[in-house]
């Protein structure tokens, strides 16, 4: 995987969280982090958003540590708060909402809008339909259910999307080579996502990963999956591909690919076997060519499809049962999101990072 890199503007602004100030002579932030020099005092001076009409207004207790791909610059992205993993508890239920199961207090998950994601009110969140609010069960935590919307949505209508094309190779092939693309957060949510949508008496399906990073890559390892493949930018990239099919030992039947570059879409059709499938899952905006020979060969791509409610239901129930294991994961204090968001980039973190946010801490991201 290519190695992502921080904004340094955007990590500069991230440091007046707390943390020490980044030593820079050209820093010209394109967005400013609002915060005072006490969590406390922040809180105190931020008004609480008004509740919507026929809605709920919900405090975060606990959000993933989401971020952005850049369009126009390779390896680069912007955190993004609250981001699209949102947990915490109703603070507030319209009077106008009747027949609502749900009261004040209530630990809840919260699927975001497109507006919310980068609202920038970290301590807050507004829902306007209900139906986007799961009521956490008892024996779940809030750094967990706060997942579920996001990484795990994205990895579980990814699996979904490529598990009838595997069904398929399994009646004609003795073994189905599956290769995800891309370490992250979202490899692991994938690992563990097919092992329970497949079985796991599926014993003719191998799972392997690729990445630029030893560290993620060996987290992967952790996770269950066949083998691990070592994409080092450095080398040459026949040796990559080379490498790729000696590790897959005959080629590649489906292809999960949440990188999405040019270089890993043109790595994936060189390893890719005859009815193989590409599953796009990528954010970066980027283009690519497909040679003639991808029909002949009876190849596809699909792009993954957003994530849908009745599928978020199911990855609560699956992970309250027990039936799906949760990756590893570490939680942090949102005061210290520059550090993880630094470490992030740097892989000094492999596993899913959620901000817990405490009664007396709250941040703004200011977007104007």
């Amino acid at each position: 995987m290519i190695k992502s890199e921080l904004n340094q503007n955007e990590l500069a602004a991230l440091r007046r969280l707390g943390e020490p100030t980044v030593q820079s002579s050209d820093f010209q932030p394109s967005s400013s982090l609002v915060s005072s020099s006490s969590f406390g005092d922040a809180r105190s001076s931020m008004p609480i958003p008004d509740t919507p009409a026929n809605g709920l207004l919900v405090k975060i207790t606990h959000a993933g540590a989401c971020y952005s791909e850049g369009k126009s610059r390779s390896n680069k992205f912007t955190p993004q708060f609250p981001g699209n993993e949102i947990a915490g508890t109703i603070h507030n239920i319209s009077t106008g909402l009747s027949n609502c199961s749900l009261r004040e207090g209530d630990r809840v998950l919260v699927v975001a809008d497109d507006n919310e994601i980068d609202s920038g009110f970290a301590e807050y969140v507004t829902v306007r339909e209900p139906s986007r609010v799961i009521q956490i069960p008892n024996n779940m935590s809030s750094e967990v259910a706060a997942m579920l919307p996001g990484q795990a949505l994205t990895a579980y209508a990814a699996v979904s999307c490529a598990k009838p094309h595997v069904e398929k190779l399994r009646k004609v092939k003795s073994c189905v080579n599956v290769l995800v693309i891309g370490g992250c957060g979202l490899s692991l949510w994938t690992l563990r996502i097919a092992k329970y949508l497949m079985g796991n008496d599926c014993k003719n399906v191998r799972m392997f990963v690729a990445d630029g990073s030893i560290d993620r890559l060996l987290t992967a390892q952790d996770h269950d999956c066949y083998d691990i493949i070592h994409w080092n930018e450095e080398d040459h990239e026949q040796y990559i591909i080379e490498r790729t099919l000696d590790s897959c030992r005959g080629g590649v039947d489906v292809i999960i690919d949440f990188v999405s570059s040019h270089r890993s879409m043109q790595r994936s059709l060189n390893v890719l076997n005859r009815e193989g499938l590409i599953v796009v899952g990528g954010s970066l905006s980027s283009e690519t060519s497909v040679p003639l020979t991808f029909a002949a060969k009876q190849q596809s791509i699909t792009g993954v499809p957003q994530g849908n409610l009745n599928q978020l239901v199911e990855l609560v129930r699956a992970v309250k049962e027990g039936e799906l294991q949760v990756p590893q994961h570490e939680v942090f204090p949102v005061e210290n999101a520059s550090q993880v968001f630094e470490d992030l980039c740097e892989c000094r973190i492999t596993s899913r990072a959620i901000f817990k946010f405490s009664s007396q801490s709250t941040a703004v991201l200011d977007n104007q």
